[in-house]
């Protein structure tokens, strides 16, 4: 048998407030606001590109699209 002797322990204790994590609704409430803000970058920038494409308007082509 061995005998181990620990003269000094130090340790790190975090108090943590049970009602302060993430619920499983409350996290879907985040990543469902997340995706949102994903999908309304994407709509911005698809309009920005289609607002400053150069080219006929009328038709959707642009000027490397005609020949």
């Amino acid at each position: 048998m061995a005998h181990v002797r620990i003269h000094e322990v130090v340790g790190t204790v975090r108090v943590v407030d049970g009602d302060s994590l993430l619920s499983g609704p409350v996290l879907e409430r985040i990543v469902e606001a997340v995706l949102e803000a994903v999908r309304a970058d994407r709509r911005d920038n698809e309009s920005r590109r289609r607002d400053t494409r150069i080219g006929d308007a009328r038709h959707g082509e642009s000027d490397g699209d005609r020949r």
